[in-house]
């Protein structure tokens, strides 16, 4: 004959019961890791450190395969998807990709509207990555997207720009690259400002910008948005009209750093297993500390990538990481 269970343990296994489902839910995260540069030419040792993030989605920010050849050809863009989709372990194609591109996985080097092999390029693109045959990109001049989802309570609206397909020819009158005041010159194209000013006006609590190449630097003389100082500046302006945090995320320099400029963060996440040599960095880092206005802190020359943490706690941490998954620097929105 069995014996009724006491109320007061009835209670008690209740009450440990809701404290568990309750602590799981507080803990739950969600993690978008995030990085740019990483050649199919060599090892990819950072893997093993994303992995230990249980990331949910990666984003790669452009160079994601080194294809790109001085004739523009696309020979050997294709060998390069190919030898890329050996060198990428596994579980990275399980997991939520999202990717946009820059000048090597475009074809010519600091390329842009001028180059004759974009559509081909772009068709080479989406198909490595995936993309849906019913995505716009699939009918649209660029790469450019967006996506709106519900992350643990946060609305977040993704934007991904292509700042190759329409950008107007860099000018070269001193440094690699010079600001060029010609406000004619482009770096989006009208097609795509328009679809980001009407995308950018959606719900959301939270709006991450991804631009292969970085918004805020002004002082180095490489590839950036200031080479069109007023394309930079209708870009920063229409930014900071947003009444809600608005994170940038870029690449391209095989350097990482964090710029802050009011509201606004960005977050160079740059180069995933090609940093610079040693040698060129002892010598830069003696002749040239790279510096910025807006720059925080010093840049990192090392392999290196970023997480984006979303909690139930109504928490949001950006965090850029060395290659054994330390942690470089972290801002919390």
């Amino acid at each position: 004959m069995s014996e009724l269970i006491p109320k007061t343990l009835v209670i008690a296994f209740l009450l440990i019961q809701s404290s568990i489902i309750l602590s799981t839910t507080e803990d739950e995260k969600y993690v978008i890791g995030f990085g740019s540069c990483i050649t199919e030419k060599r090892e990819q040792p950072i893997w093993e450190a994303i992995k230990n993030e249980n990331v949910d989605e990666f984003f790669f920010m452009g160079d994601n395969v080194y294809g790109d050849s001085d004739d523009g050809l696309l020979e050997k863009m294709e060998a390069s998807y190919e030898k890329q989709k050996q060198m990428f372990p596994k579980w990275v194609f399980n997991k939520k990709l999202n990717a946009i591109w820059d000048d090597h996985d475009y074809g010519k080097n600091d390329g842009g509207a001028e180059y004759p092999l974009k559509e081909k390029a772009q068709e080479l693109f989406l198909k490595f990555w995936n993309v849906d045959s019913k995505d716009p990109r699939h009918n649209r001049k660029g790469i450019y997207f967006n996506e709106e989802k519900e992350i643990l309570g946060h609305k977040v609206n993704l934007i991904a720009l292509d700042t190759r397909y329409h950008r107007s020819p860099l000018g070269q009158e001193d440094k690699p690259y010079s600001p060029v005041e010609d406000r004619t010159k482009t770096m989006l194209g009208e097609e795509q400002w328009q679809w980001l000013n009407d995308v950018i006006e959606r719900e959301s609590d939270l709006i991450i910008i991804v631009s292969s190449i970085q918004v805020m630097a002004t002082d180095h003389g490489f590839e950036k948005w200031h080479n069109f100082p007023y394309e930079r500046l209708r870009l920063l302006e229409l930014l900071e009209l947003q009444n809600k945090p608005v994170v940038i995320l870029s690449g391209d320099r095989h350097r990482a750093g964090f710029y802050e400029k009011g509201s606004l963060v960005e977050i160079t996440s740059s180069s995933m297993n090609k940093p610079p040599a040693r040698t060129l960095t002892a010598i830069w880092d003696t002749f040239f500390k790279e510096s910025d206005e807006l720059l925080i802190g010093e840049m990192y020359s090392k392999e290196n990538y970023g997480t984006i943490e979303f909690s139930q706690k109504n928490k949001v941490s950006i965090s850029l990481k060395d290659l054994k998954g330390d942690e470089i620097l972290s801002v919390e929105l």
